[in-house]
């Protein structure tokens, strides 16, 4: 079913992967919360939030096709295929990550709050996948 909520992640999730931070960040609660399976904890907090965006942006040039979303208008689930290449060594990884490309599925659950605005996103990522194409091992 596309709702508003619906309307409100594109709109969110275009933005990002075109690193349009302007637009990120009035769409995320004060209080957002982002829980990803590449960060041992998760982010807390709207500034904490999009200095973690910002950093994805700093070690990968990528993108994100969405292949499916639907939701009522307090959660939204969201399809995705994400492909690209890395550019930095992300915090962790040697330098012999630099160039290579990827592509992974993803699947992000995003809860909204009255407002609309995102108040929590859980990522479920293909890790394995992207680890294997970057040349580390799970």
């Amino acid at each position: 079913m596309r709702t508003k909520a619906c309307d409100v992640v594109e709109a969110y999730l275009d933005a990002f992967f075109n690193s349009r931070w302007d637009e990120v960040r009035p769409a995320l609660a004060e209080d957002c919360v982002v829980v990803d399976p590449l960060m041992p904890d998760p982010v807390k907090g709207k500034q904490e939030v999009m200095d973690l965006l910002a950093y994805c942006h700093t070690w990968g040039h990528y993108h994100g096709e969405i292949l499916n979303i639907f939701g009522d208008e307090q959660q939204v689930a969201v399809q995705l295929w994400i492909s690209g290449k890395v550019v930095e060594a992300p915090e962790g990884m040697p330098e012999e990550v630099v160039g290579r490309e990827f592509a992974f599925a993803e699947c992000d659950v995003f809860e909204l709050d009255d407002d609309h605005h995102i108040t929590k996103v859980s990522i479920y990522a293909d890790v394995v996948t992207l680890q294997n194409q970057l040349g580390q091992e799970f």
